[in-house]
């Protein structure tokens, strides 16, 4: 194996044959291609150097894995040609040649020796190096990045003569324009060009974009793609991230990363929770460069989320998406990453994905526990869903390295807009063997550990909880395995609870397993030998009873006891099955709606009415019995509504009818429903409780809950019927309180006085209010008349000299243009 690193090239560097050749003084590797030559050679180190592209656009770009110095260069064996003259000698590292000759490294590293693939000479496996944080870009050195056809080197003036502010210019190679702005300690640097794109696409704009200051440092790239086929939108694509190693803050939180991503007339696939700590929005928190790879190319960032048979990232008309996500660490112990995103259209998402991670001992050489779980939260109003799920990632042991921890949780509502409305599930670890989860349940991974002590000896254990609408199951196991030439050893134990609770039934199975097995080979024959032995116990009920099993190498019985299985079906009579349902109280609701104006004295606990406008008024009727039948008032014959015949599982009763009177009360009088208008309530109802078929057994997967069953109503008034007149008035109503000593204090003959009310024509008079009720002059007279007052000794008391309100009021306070009376 030669075993060189060496940079990232440009996309048409292709290589199509190569020539090996071994000697005293090393390894020599040469190939050419298309316009492209290689050359490697590797002794105490390794050299690799490759020219490609034509004319003005020719390249070369020298990688090394240790310093070289200039007698290291020319000694080096047919790379006269290649291998420019440098008298400084070279440094380890990936870079490109310029004229001069000057160099540049190359952004984004190399492609070195496959992780855990190096061998030495006899062929086993070297130690794997730990790798080291990728660093996150710097703009205080030029920078090469690969391109399609060739580099493009993003390389600002020195500090010194950088301008201040905006700057415009053009890359290395001349294509496309390089803006730069920088006012200390900001300094922001990126290329932006017009590059080809690969159907369907037709024209992309796209740049990279550096950022640098005293604080932070990080990498941005966009790209604005035009398709080239009919009937696709445009779409937009962007992401940026910014870092820093020592993080910012005091020690209890630093944050040490964020990111912001956003797409138009695009849509983002949610990852399931075994993806989460893989998603690239999730893995660019801690390093920027993972989503565009190393070259930063915009058109490789779209290839990167959007190929594949399921895309992260794929063109949806008026879909809109954001991220946003923050790397931060908690006492330098606990270190996470956090993203949220909100994607807008008929599927509305708003999901939290997160990873998390500590290890004990912190900054000790060996470790002895290591957490990493990925956790995720989704709510999709329009579909009616809620799921929040965690799960372990293959970075986590406890005690040892090759200990490994594995498994997930989840926990998930369906509400509203759903089919599966009113189901829910909360699991640890996955279900029972014998269960299987409707196709809409997430299925979480076993929680448990799996250790390779020796190598010939592993040890595993599982455990699992779990919560549906009709059961509860929960269960474990442990699995020890010796492997050592032709002999094999193993124990196995686990045990499994699956527990009904409407009605209640259980049945729970528990077992042991030792086992050897040894190949003995004589002469040309080669015999297995197995012997296995083993108990397992089963109880189920009620009624109570169970089954003993015990395995020998070569002979297996089963002893049972207590009731047998399927006798019985465990039916409870009415009185036991009440039990089951709400009290009283919850088990039919009656909520008032739109209209009501007080209702103390229900809540004072006094009975008495709900007091409602005379305008209208609506109330519901909910029930947590499935309705066969709903009748409104006491006297009606026929059923405003009908639903479903109904089962009563737990009694083994079915096709049952289930009614329901709403009737209505005013001031004690039954008071007709006819004219009011009902919508109905339709929901779903455990088949547990409400289905047929046998209570000692669940219902099969996926149908848990009875759907579309009518549950309630709400009734809103009709319309108030004010009549055309006020109709007939009595004398009794017109009746009137004298006066004491029953003097008139008006004078029926006498003339008026003063000012004549004036009425303005339009809404002059309104206008008028509005202007001068809280105007200068006017606060200035009033002002004027309260202290002639106050020296007259009148106390006027407490005067409110804002009169904003007033003005603001009158704009719609009158029903009609008042009369307006001059003053003065």
């Amino acid at each position: 194996r030669v075993g060189a690193g060496c940079a990232r090239l440009p996309e048409n560097a292709v290589i199509s044959g190569f020539r090996l050749r071994a000697g005293t003084e090393g390894v020599a590797l040469d190939g050419q291609g298309a316009g492209v030559r290689l050359a490697v050679r590797k002794s105490a180190g390794s050299l690799c150097v490759v020219e490609g592209g034509d004319g003005d656009a020719r390249w070369r770009v020298v990688c090394c894995d240790h310093d070289l110095t200039a007698e290291d260069l020319a000694d080096a064996a047919g790379l006269d040609d290649l291998v420019p003259r440098l008298p400084q000698g070279l440094a380890a590292g990936h870079w490109l040649v310029l004229p001069g000759p000057a160099l540049v490294p190359i952004r984004g590293g190399g492609h070195g020796a496959a992780r855990g693939a190096e061998r030495d000479g006899l062929g086993r496996a070297l130690p794997v190096r730990p790798r080291r944080p990728r660093p996150l870009p710097s703009r205080r050195a030029p920078t090469a990045v690969a391109g399609r056809a060739g580099f493009t080197v993003l390389a600002p003036a020195a500090q010194g003569a950088q301008p201040l502010g905006w700057s415009i210019g053009t890359p290395g190679d001349g294509e496309g324009v390089t803006v730069s702005y920088r006012v200390p300690p900001l300094s922001v640097t990126g290329t932006l060009a017009a590059l080809p794109a690969s159907p369907p696409y037709r024209t992309v704009l796209g740049g990279v974009l550096l950022v640098e200051s005293t604080l932070v440092g990080g990498s941005a790239v966009g790209a604005y793609v035009v398709p080239g086929e009919s009937g696709v939108q445009p779409s937009m694509f962007a992401f940026g991230a910014l870092g820093r190693d020592k993080g910012i803050g005091p020690p209890p939180f630093q944050v040490r990363g964020i990111a912001l991503g956003m797409g138009w007339n695009s849509q983002i696939r949610q990852p399931a929770i075994e993806e989460v700590a893989d998603f690239p929005f999730v893995v660019a928190l801690d390093d920027p460069g993972a989503i565009g790879g190393a070259g930063g190319d915009p058109v490789q960032v779209l290839r990167n989320l959007t190929a594949g048979d399921a895309p992260w990232v794929r063109p949806s008309e008026g879909g809109v998406w954001v991220a946003a996500g923050l790397a931060f660490s908690c006492f330098d112990v606990l270190f996470g990453r956090a993203l949220a995103m909100v994607q807008t259209g008929a599927d509305l998402t708003i999901a939290l994905l997160g990873v998390g991670s500590a290890e004990l001992p912190r900054k000790a050489g060996r470790k002895f526990a290591k957490a990493e779980i990925a956790l995720e939260a989704v709510l999709k109003p329009n579909a009616g869903e809620m799921r929040l799920s965690a799960a372990l990632t293959p970075a986590s042991f406890v005690i040892d390295p090759n200990c490994k921890l594995r498994g997930g949780a989840t926990l998930a509502v369906w509400y509203g807009p759903s089919p599966q409305a009113g189901d829910f599930v909360l699991s640890l670890g996955g279900y029972h063997p014998n269960y299987r989860p409707p196709a809409h349940y997430p299925v979480p991974a076993r929680l448990g550990f799996d250790w390779d002590l020796t190598g010939s000896v592993t040890v595993s254990g599982s455990a699992y909880f779990a919560v549906t609408p009709s059961a509860v199951m929960l269960g474990g196991g442990l699995d020890v395995r010796f492997h050592s030439g032709m002999l094999r050893a193993w124990l196995t134990a686990k045990a499994d609870a699956l527990i009904q609770w409407r009605p209640f039934a259980f049945d729970i199975g528990v077992s042991v397993r030792i086992g050897v097995q040894a190949r003995i080979k004589i002469i040309f024959v080669t015999l297995t030998i197995t012997i296995e032995i083993g108990a397992s116990l089963r109880l189920y009920g009620p009624p109570t009873g169970g089954e003993a099993t015990v395995h020998l190498w070569f002979i297996e019985f089963t002893i049972g006891f207590g009731a047998k299985r399927d006798t019985e079906d465990n039916l409870l009579d009415w009185g036991e099955f009440t039990q089951m349902l709400p009290p009283p109280g919850g088990l039919v609701r009656i909520n008032p709606g739109a209209g009501l104006i007080s209702d103390e004295g229900r809540v004072g606990g006094t009975g008495g009415a709900w007091l409602v406008s005379s305008a209208g008024f609506a109330f519901t009727v909910d029930s947590s019995v499935p309705i066969t039948e709903m009748y409104f008032d006491s006297l009606s014959t026929l059923p405003a509504q009908r639903g479903d015949r109904v089962g009563v599982r737990p009694m083994g009763e079915r096709d049952r009818t289930a009614m329901q009177v709403v009737s209505l009360l005013l001031e004690g009088t039954p008071l007709s429903l006819a004219e009011w208008e009902p919508r109905f309530h339709r929901s779903a109802v455990p088949q547990s409780l409400w289905g047929a078929g046998s209570p000692s057994s669940l219902p099969p997967a996926g149908t848990q809950l009875i759907r579309n069953q009518l549950t309630g109503v709400e009734l809103a008034s009709p319309a108030a019927d004010n009549g055309a007149d006020t109709g007939y008035i009595s004398a009794e109503h017109l009746t009137f309180d004298p006066l004491e000593p029953g003097v008139l204090p008006l004078d029926p003959n006498a003339r008026p006085i003063g000012p004549i009310p004036v009425r303005l024509p339009g809404g002059q008079a309104i206008d008028r209010i509005c202007t001068t009720v809280d105007a200068t002059n006017q606060r200035s007279a009033r002002a004027a008349l309260v202290s002639a007052l106050a020296a007259a000794g009148v106390d006027v008391g407490a005067v409110d000299r804002d009169l904003s309100g007033y003005a603001r009021a009158a704009e719609s306070a009158f029903t009609a243009a008042p009369l307006l009376v001059p003053v003065g």
